[in-house]
């Protein structure tokens, strides 16, 4: 290995990676109680143990906010052997999932906001359930459309008359993308007064509650439009985040979104991806800027999502199986652009299985906190069934802190020795190393940090770091991981 002070490179950069937003206020995310929010989420969890999650470690380790999986009443579970999109095929508006009924919703809104953790709520108002007979987890009977007594009426539905079957084929349509069945769910009028009027007293419900914030499902396929007048009819300015996914090559676009609120930059994860695992973390200097991306302020960023995951929407990104997922949220959570979502989730063997559950009684959902202590698998046992709870990984909890610590301080310092190995500051509050080379990185590096001594948050202090008066500090990295400063030693 050559030193690396015959190729370290020291790169000026902007004060600031992103111009101000101009997204809608309730994009703002700041809404959730911090100038840097971290959100996780805790996919199908139930929501007795999101409260006790929110207590014991998410209020502790300074995650602002949980998005938890839809709420509402959704297709019986045996039907489709407790499948995870039965979650994203509403029946009714009322609050009885899968998680649980609608007291145990309550108290975990309250448990987690005396906690000091909001709720995000995945909000599924594009459509109901499939188009066809059946009854709900909580008893309510449905035929085509007409579901209970909430909507009732075909015009309560688009029938966009396309393909002889009114589903999705050509997404370079735009009137079919947002006016015709997805997947074969019955797409509801979002246009028409009544259904807005509708699909808005189910948020206000939400609000009312204490929720603190909105995942609207599928908004690419309703016309931007359509979500600014359903939330326009909203008392209370919730944080909002719109899943719009823009391949780039396709007639709608995210920033159609930004008037309404922050949108998902679905770019994220399959560029972080691709950089991390070529080893050309050099590629990274610039992310967010330049690249036709959202700005900063008004996007949602993740690393792997409960679809990616599943190769769903173009896969292609790291996720709790790949050696390097720790290595890619260590960069999510230190660089300055967008609001950072965790995920938290659990093992499976094909694309459709739901969470841990018990399918000879209904498909209930195994408990996370149980009687015999905390269900989270280990990192090294991830062959086996269960909950993976990535959130709680060491590496990524240090990493919530790093970023409540930096807040917002302005990039700086950016150094790379090659295109593997890189490091960066946040102002004087904190500062990253991160390499991908397959051999230690012993360098002399510009930490942006007062003199003192500090300590690597991410092998729990185990290696020791002085800095001296001029800011520099000599570091080693080991192989296929990273360093991060922000605090003396104590």
């Amino acid at each position: 290995m050559k030193p690396a002070s015959a190729s370290l490179a020291l790169l000026a950069l902007p004060l600031s990676l992103a111009a101000t937003a101009q997204a809608s206020p309730l994009g703002d995310a700041t809404r959730l109680g911090s100038e840097t929010p971290v959100i996780v989420h805790l996919f199908e969890w139930r929501w007795d143990d999101i409260a006790a999650e929110c207590e014991t470690h998410l209020g502790p380790a300074g995650i602002d906010a949980v998005q938890v999986s839809p709420p509402n009443e959704h297709i019986a579970l045996d039907g489709v052997e407790g499948a995870w999109w039965a979650r994203y095929q509403p029946v009714s508006h009322d609050l009885h999932s899968r998680s649980g009924d609608r007291d145990a919703f309550i108290e975990m809104v309250e448990r987690c906001e005396a906690a000091g953790v909001g709720i995000v709520v995945d909000a599924v108002i594009n459509h109901m359930a499939g188009i066809g007979e059946g009854t709900g987890i909580a008893g309510t009977a449905y035929t085509p459309f007409r579901y209970g007594e909430l909507f009732t009426r075909d015009e309560d539905f688009n029938h966009c008359g396309r393909h002889g079957d009114d589903q999705i084929r050509d997404y370079q349509d735009r009137y079919e993308v947002q006016h015709c069945h997805l997947l074969g769910l019955a797409d509801l009028a979002t246009g028409d007064e009544a259904i807005q009027a509708s699909l808005a007293d189910y948020l206000q419900g939400l609000l009312d509650l204490g929720v603190a914030g909105l995942r609207i499902d599928a908004a690419k396929h309703m016309p931007a439009d359509d979500i600014g007048a359903i939330l326009a009819r909203l008392d209370g300015r919730p944080y909002v985040f719109q899943e719009v996914i823009d391949p780039g090559h396709e007639p709608i676009e995210a920033t159609e979104y930004l008037a309404n609120a922050a949108v998902t930059e679905f770019a994220y994860p399959h560029r972080l991806a691709t950089a991390i695992e070529a080893g050309d973390l050099a590629s990274l200097a610039t992310l967010g800027q330049g690249e036709g991306w959202l700005e900063s302020d008004s996007a949602l960023v993740f690393v792997d999502n409960h679809d990616k995951q599943r190769g769903h929407v173009g896969g292609g990104v790291l996720m709790h199986r790949d050696a390097l997922y720790p290595l890619a949220n260590v960069f999510m959570l230190a660089w300055p652009y967008g609001t950072p979502k965790l995920m938290s989730s659990y093992t499976f063997e094909n694309g459709d299985q739901g969470p841990p559950s018990v399918a000879e009684e209904g498909w209930r959902t195994l408990p996370v906190h149980g009687e015999e202590g905390l269900g989270c698998l280990a990192e090294t046992d991830l062959e086996s069934r269960g909950w993976v709870c990535e959130h709680r990984w060491p590496e990524i909890t240090a990493m919530v802190g790093f970023r409540q610590t930096v807040g917002d301080a302005p990039l700086a310092h950016w150094q790379e020795d090659g295109a593997s190995r890189i490091a960066f500051a946040r102002g004087e509050r904190g500062f990253v190393a991160l390499n991908r080379d397959a051999e230690a990185w012993r360098a002399t590096l510009v930490t942006g940090l007062p003199a003192g001594d500090y300590c690597n948050l991410l092998d729990d202090c185990a290696t020791r770091v002085r800095v001296a008066e001029d800011g520099r500090a000599e570091v080693a990295v080991p192989a296929n991981a990273a360093l991060s400063l922000t605090r003396p030693a104590p």
